[in-house]
């Protein structure tokens, strides 16, 4: 039986699409982080975002057997 919260774990997985959905929104230079425009940044901050919630949504529907 499949439990209801491992598939709201799976929501999850929309948010980085949504995020990175609409680059006008995030196709900027300023704020500069180190030397880096907003665009690069921005980009960059979602890999580690993406990873752990990808890392969470696995974790939620995966099935020991």
């Amino acid at each position: 039986m499949e439990k209801p919260r491992s598939k709201a774990a799976l929501w999850l997985l929309i948010i980085p699409y949504i995020g990175l959905l609409w680059p006008p929104f995030y196709n900027l230079r300023d704020p500069s982080l180190f030397g880096f425009p907003f665009f690069y940044w921005y980009q960059l901050l979602w890999v580690p975002i993406t990873a752990t919630l990808t890392w969470i949504a696995y974790r939620s529907t995966r099935h020991d057997d």
